[in-house]
């Protein structure tokens, strides 16, 4: 494949849109891969369930995509439209307001730190200072990120706990933590602190102060290369980026493709070059590894991405180059070219929605199993989402990344049965645990699905 006719992808596809008809060739599967099987001795269901995603694949069916290919072309279209919505805008989408709320929050309560230990109270009013948001916006730059990096509410790495005592509070939830974002992620930076070591941008998920060093800025020339019409996509984490120093990226993060051959994408990762200023670097990306954007959105090959991220531990908000629930839906989607927002309530409402609130927890699973498309719809209740895999023994079964159950302990506290790691489970997962019992689990609390294929 020439770099011509990559580059030139995305104004063909517009015109192919109105020309796809069914019957177009299939695209190539990704191979196979199983996860082990893990034990749990405690909860019946991570004891009981295989714990690989494609022991769930329905037979006759795991090859057939869940869109159509215009379906699945329009998405992918709407996925760009958002991925590089920062480089388009003139303005900040954030106000003063928002962004000096979380340092009001903090001087007002400090929390804990990341040992754990009451926070100085003066901890928020001295970041605070440096921020100098008063010059609040003080630039309008485009830029791209040249790490794996974090966008964060306060501009410092630093954690900022809730009581660690307290049940659900702790490690990992540090509420400093944004998003975590992937190298090659276009950003609009709208300020930076007095000493210039942080700088505060607008992602296409969410903003937040990161590092200066981990961005780069970008001219038009850098956009015009960078936007070159085709693109692959990791499907493996940690993922080695030949020809950096010591860079990996995962699932989810994206890069230019200029040619095919051999068997890997010739690609591009942005880094820093002089004054600041993004540059381009070419690397190679094994097929197997990456695919062009967007893979078939078949259930095996659904299945295969989010195998790797199976037993992975649970990382709030991407903290520790890890993943949480909303984490793990966006990245799993992002090969197949379906946008998904950062956070679980807005990816609920982000494709067409079915409530199922009002009906008891036997009339929610009848309904998943009777509306659900197996690797195509999410589960959302308040704070949490997953997605459907199917079903076994009459019940539907989830995949998500999730901390853990709320529990009633027998001297009348709250607790949590910490699962703390991306798991299959059934909406009824601890039932038989009499701290959890049918009062905690999840199904009581289940509030809509989404289907990302279009209502069924």
């Amino acid at each position: 494949m020439t770099r011509h006719h990559l580059r030139t992808a995305l104004p063909v596809l517009l015109l192919a849109l109105a020309l796809l008809a069914p019957g177009c060739a299939k695209k190539p599967q990704l191979p196979a891969r199983i996860v082990p099987p893990q034990k749990y001795a405690d909860i019946a269901d991570l004891r009981d369930l295989p714990q690989d995603t494609r022991a769930y694949l329905e037979p006759g069916k795991a090859d057939v995509p869940v869109m159509s290919e215009l379906a699945a072309q329009m998405k992918t279209l709407a996925f760009f439209d958002k991925f590089f919505a920062p480089w388009k805008r003139k303005r900040p989408a954030y106000t003063k307001k928002s962004v000096a709320s979380p340092f009001r929050a903090y001087k007002k309560s400090p929390g804990w730190d990341e040992d754990n230990r009451p926070r100085d109270p003066g901890w928020a009013a001295e970041l605070e200072n440096n921020a100098d948001l008063a010059r609040f916006p003080s630039k309008t730059r485009r830029a791209v990120t040249v790490a794996n990096s974090n966008l964060r509410s306060l501009p410092t790495r630093g954690a900022r706990y809730n009581d660690p005592a307290k049940p659900g509070e702790g490690h990992p939830f540090d509420y400093v933590q944004h998003s975590a974002v992937w190298i090659n992620t276009p950003l609009l930076v709208t300020h930076e602190t007095r000493d210039g070591a942080w700088a505060l941008a607008e992602s296409p998920y969410t903003y937040g102060w990161l590092p200066a060093k981990e961005i780069a800025y970008v001219d038009d020339a850098f956009v015009r290369e960078f936007q070159a019409g085709s693109y692959a996509a990791l499907l493996r984490d940690n993922t080695r980026i030949p020809g950096s120093h010591r860079l990996t990226a995962g699932i989810g993060a994206l890069f230019p493709v200029q040619d095919v051959r051999d068997g890997a994408y010739e690609a591009l990762y942005a880094a820093r070059g002089p004054g600041g200023n993004a540059v381009l670097h070419g690397t190679r990306l094994p097929r197997g590894r990456a695919a062009l954007l967007p893979l078939s959105p078949t259930p095996r090959n659904i299945a295969e991405v989010g195998n790797d991220m199976m037993g992975q531990h649970y990382g709030w908000a991407g903290l520790d180059g890890l993943r949480d629930c909303s984490a793990m839906t966006r990245d799993l989607f992002a090969p197949f070219g379906v946008w998904l927002p950062r956070n679980s309530t807005a990816q609920a409402k982000s494709h067409p929605m079915l409530s199922l609130e009002g009906l008891s927890p036997a009339q929610k699973e009848q309904k998943i199993l009777e509306r659900g498309v197996p690797f195509a719809t999410l589960i959302w209740l308040k704070g949490h989402i997953m997605l459907y895999v199917g079903r076994r023994d009459g019940r539907p079964l989830v995949f998500h990344n999730v901390w853990g159950l709320r529990t009633l302990e027998p001297d009348g506290s709250t607790g949590r049965r910490v699962i703390g790691k991306a798991v299959v489970t059934s909406l009824r997962a601890g039932e038989e645990l009499p701290e959890v019992g049918q009062g905690k689990i999840w199904i009581n609390r289940v509030r809509a699905m989404t289907f990302l294929a279009g209502p069924n």
